[in-house]
Order: C-alpha cells, then structure tokens, then sequence
C-alpha cells in the first residue's frame, strides 16, 4: 500500500451559507457503505473535530475547545431524542449566536471539506478544500460535521462520537497543536474504545 490510497473512504462537505448556518454532505466511495458506514461516520468525525483544532488559531483554540466540549455533551445528553438547536455557542470564535445545522442546499459561501483516507498507520483525516478567507470557517466546519453526524446517529453511535471528541479534545490540552492530525483520531479512538470497555462497550469493526 502507498503512503495512503488517493482515493479517500468518504469525503465529507461542510458549506457554510453565513455566520451561523451551515450544512454538511457526505459521499462515500463506491461499495464502501453500508458495510463501513458505522466505523467511518465515527472516524470522520472525530477526524474533522481534531482538523479543526489543528487549523485554529491561537486566539481561537480555547473558544473551539469549549465548543467541542459543549457540542459532545448534547449530544450524550440527548440520548436517542432529537439533538437540542443551539447546541454549540459561537460568541468566542467572533460570531455572535449560536450555529444552526440545517439541510443540505448545496456549495456555501464558505466552505470546509474533509477527506477520511487509508494509510499503513491507520486512518488519516485531511482536509481537501477550505476557503481561504479571514475567521473561523475552520472550527465552525469542524463542528457542523460533527453536529451534522450526530444528527443521523443512534443513542450508541452518538456516545461513542461523543467520546471520541472528548478525546480529541484531550489531545490538544496535553500534546503540541502541531502534531499531525492523525495522532489526535488514533488517540482519540483508543480514548473511546477504553471508556467504552468500561461499561462492555466496543467500537465498531474497523476501527
């Protein structure tokens, strides 16, 4: 195997359509879903929470923590109930309000697209289009992809989401911000996989 197969597992689009509304897409490759959906839905999302860490800025970091953070508490909250609007404050990245995750009406006027790929090492998360324009349309990507995954996800899939980005988040606080992205999703899921066998859990095959 190359250093990893050009053509990513599923890619994910976040369009940003203004401030504080946003909408994500998925598209996997042929043949890959639904045999992989559960182990990549989990993986892209906690590949796009640690991109979006990587990527801010330090004057936004502790603001985008503290959303994550919120973010992985709703959605454990929420059980298999729908997800709770306004879950995510964006007043610390500099856009007052809160994000609303709303249906898909194609390209944004931002946008932030992530690419879940195979590599010897295990999976790595790239993003393969962002807009280059000033603020935060990296974290506020991020978070879409993970509200959005949340969103379609049974009560299991969201604890395990949920305490994959509180991996991530774990991360960030101990380790350099520059470390490779791939490093946050391997520790991330090895942080979920052991508080899931605490209670008999497991992560889905794959993974």
């Amino acid at each position: 195997m190359a250093l990893f197969d050009r053509t990513p597992l599923v890619r994910a689009e976040a369009a940003l359509y203004g401030p504080r509304r946003a909408a994500a897409m998925l598209h996997p490759a042929a043949g890959r879903w639904p045999g992989h959906e559960r182990a990549d839905r989990l993986a892209l999302g906690i590949g796009a929470a640690a991109l979006g860490a990587y990527q801010s800025s330090e004057g936004r970091w502790t603001a985008y923590r503290e959303a994550l953070t919120r973010a992985s508490t709703g959605i454990v909250e929420a059980g298999a109930e729908p997800l709770p609007g306004g879950l995510v404050a964006l007043d610390g990245l500099g856009v007052p309000g809160e994000l609303a995750v709303v249906p898909w009406q194609g390209p944004g006027q931002a946008r932030f697209h992530v690419d879940l790929l195979a590599a010897r090492g295990g999976l790595v998360p790239r993003i393969s289009e962002a807009s280059q324009v000033p603020g935060p349309v990296n974290e506020i990507g991020a978070l879409t992809l993970v509200i959005a995954l949340a969103v379609d996800a049974d009560a299991q899939g969201r604890l395990e989401l949920a305490l994959g980005v509180e991996g991530v988040v774990s991360w960030f606080r101990d380790s350099d911000r520059r470390a490779p992205p791939r490093n946050a999703l391997a520790f991330a899921l090895a942080h979920a996989r052991g508080r899931l066998a605490e209670t008999g859990g497991t992560l889905p095959p794959g993974l």
